[in-house]
C-alpha cells in the first residue's frame, strides 16, 4: 500500500494574493488545519496552518518560549490586534515555505515513519507529482482510517 492509497484527494487550497482572513474562511468552512498555497501553475509553494496562524497572533515572549506559565500574560489586546492585523495579510507572507512533501509511491510504512520521527510534529504531508502539483494530503488520521479497515476484515 502507498500515499496515493491513503491521502485525501479533494484537497481545499489557497493562491497568493488571497488575504489570511479569507484563508482563515476556508480553513472554517471545509473544517481543515491546513491549506496549500499554490501558484498561478497549480504548483506547490506554501503551507498555512492553524499552527503558524497561531504563532502570528500570540506575543514573542510566549512563541520563544520566555514564560512557561501564560495564566498571567497581560497582553490580551495585544492578542487580538495581532490577529486583526494578521487578518489583512496575504497569505504568501505567513506561509510556511517548508514543508513535507512525497511523490504518491511512497509507502505506508514511510509515511507513517514520516510523522513520528520528524524534528518538530507534522500535520500532514503533501502528495506532489513530480512538477510539485497538489494530488492529495496526508494526515495521521488518514493511515489510523486504513488501519481500521484492515482490522475489520
Amino acid at each position: 500500500m502507498n500515499a496515493a492509497n491513503i491521502m485525501t484527494m479533494k484537497v481545499a487550497s489557497v493562491r497568493c494574493g488571497k488575504t489570511v482572513a479569507e484563508a482563515m474562511r476556508i480553513l472554517s468552512e471545509e473544517r481543515v488545519r491546513q491549506l496549500p498555497v499554490i501558484d498561478d501553475d497549480s504548483r506547490v509553494i506554501g503551507l498555512l496552518t492553524s499552527r503558524k496562524l497561531l504563532y502570528f497572533t500570540l506575543p514573542k515572549y510566549i512563541t520563544e518560549g520566555l514564560l512557561k506559565d501564560v495564566k498571567f500574560a497581560p497582553d490580551l489586546p495585544q492578542f487580538h490586534q495581532k490577529s486583526t492585523d494578521l487578518a489583512h495579510k496575504d497569505v504568501c507572507e505567513v506561509m510556511d515555505k517548508e514543508f513535507v512533501k512525497i511523490g504518491p509511491e511512497v509507502s505506508v510504512i514511510e509515511v507513517a515513519t514520516l510523522f513520528v520521527s520528524a524534528e518538530k510534529p507534522i500535520e500532514c504531508i503533501l502528495v506532489l507529482d513530480n512538477q510539485d502539483r497538489l494530488l492529495g494530503i496526508i494526515s495521521p488520521w488518514d493511515i489510523f482510517k486504513r488501519l481500521c479497515e484492515y482490522t475489520k476484515k
